[in-house]
């Protein structure tokens, strides 16, 4: 096994703040900053619906199971989003929609034991599982560099920054690899490459315990590896997955993002004998009116041509007003 100091995977987790973004420092300028999730990147342009709709089936699924929340749903106002996001989130619960991702959570941690070179002895029938992944990887000849497991990394260009699984050795190239535990992977393809792709081009790699960044090793570009071990099927499959059409994709995800950022997409017309005072207000006034970081972000997403040092003071004004107000 690789030293302790030099994976940190026992290391105490960075900070994050309350959209689960990591808190780390940039790496040119050495101030802390909030770093999109490469998961939330990659699900920039994911077609959702499926997913959506699942989930409301369970929480209709929950409310029909607990006298208790269709007796709480009955009762609150609609316009009560506090109350009733809680009363989903309970409702999910008691339909077991989490229990899925919970034992997922634990074959992914029972396969980093094993790539780690630990003894890994897992109840049944998930040892199955354990079988089944260190046998694809022995037949496939993967070797797993111990050192790159379960790593922070950053991408500068995109302020995006993620963990990858594994960083391994497929014939005779390092690659990304990453492993997946849900049951169908058919309509996931297209987030897993984005997500793989910004992981074979980060910058760096995070060390929590140094507290600094890690030259992140040449691995491919255009293919990475996934190893699918669905939870209770005694089964691995391994996959080659098309990262180069993932990076395009990542490039095309900053255009959307971009683009639902913008806020200058209509204007009043100049034939209402009213419009001047219905126009859009100029920037530093709509730096100051906004309701979250989410929208100043979006702010400076859509006017990155036309900000200045102004705009970026009312902009940290602002922020730093929002982050007091919201506790």
């Amino acid at each position: 096994m690789s030293d302790d100091f030099d994976t940190p995977h026992n290391a105490q987790q960075p900070k994050r703040d309350r959209w689960g973004r990591y808190l780390l420092p940039d790496p040119d300028s050495g101030k802390e900053k909030a770093w999109t999730r490469a998961t939330t990147w990659a699900s920039t342009v994911a077609d959702t619906y499926g997913l959506t709709q699942w989930q409301m089936r369970m929480v209709a699924k929950g409310i029909a199971m607990r006298r208790d929340l269709y007796a709480l749903a009955a009762a609150t106002p609609v316009e009560d989003r506090k109350t009733f996001d809680r009363l989903v989130n309970d409702a999910k619960e008691a339909a077991a929609a989490s229990s899925g991702a919970n034992l997922g959570t634990a074959l992914h941690a029972f396969t980093e034991r094993v790539d780690r070179g630990e003894v890994v002895d897992a109840p049944d029938p998930w040892q199955a599982d354990v079988d089944a992944y260190r046998k694809a990887m022995t037949e496939r000849g993967v070797t797993i560099h111990q050192q790159w497991i379960e790593r922070i990394t950053v991408v500068r260009s995109l302020s995006v920054a993620g963990t990858f699984d594994r960083i391994v050795t497929v014939d005779g190239q390092k690659m990304i690899a990453d492993v997946k535990t849900g049951k169908d992977l058919s309509y996931s393809w297209g987030e897993i490459a984005i997500q793989l792709a910004i992981y074979a081009h980060a910058d760096a790699i995070w060390n929590e315990r140094l507290g600094a960044y890690e030259p992140m090793p040449a691995v491919a570009v255009d293919r990475a590896l996934v190893m699918h071990v669905p939870v209770g099927r005694g089964w691995c499959q391994l996959h080659e997955v098309d990262i180069a059409a993932g990076w395009q994709m990542a490039q095309t995800c900053a255009e959307v993002r971009k683009w639902r950022g913008r806020r200058d997409l209509a204007t009043t017309s100049v034939l209402d004998p009213v419009a001047k005072l219905r126009r859009p207000a100029d920037l530093t006034t709509r730096i100051t009116a906004a309701a979250t970081v989410t929208d100043l972000e979006a702010l400076w997403a859509a006017n990155t041509t036309t900000w200045t040092p102004v705009h970026t003071a009312a902009a940290a004004a602002r922020k730093k007003t929002l982050l007091a107000t919201q506790g």
